[in-house]
């Protein structure tokens, strides 16, 4: 499904997003994270924007920052 830009209709952005939805909040879940909202977004629309777009650095860079929030979040939670 890499690169979909050009192929995806609406019905399959909304299954992409419901899907990536569901995903972010289980890993959030499973990490023992209950993510704001606003986190919960963003991580969503960056699964959404990998599925759509396929790989890029710069996406590469955004999951790297992410996963750097939440081991910080998970350091707090141990302390």
């Amino acid at each position: 499904m890499s690169n979909m830009k050009n192929t995806a209709t609406d019905k399959d952005k909304q299954i992409i997003r419901q899907s990536q939805l569901k995903l972010s909040l289980d890993y959030f879940n499973s990490c023992n994270i209950c993510p704001s909202m606003t986190d919960l977004i963003k991580t969503t629309t960056m699964l959404e924007d990998f599925i759509i777009n396929g790989y890029s650095k710069e996406l590469v860079t955004k999951f790297e920052k992410l996963d750097n929030y939440i081991n910080e979040i998970k350091t707090k939670q141990n302390a």
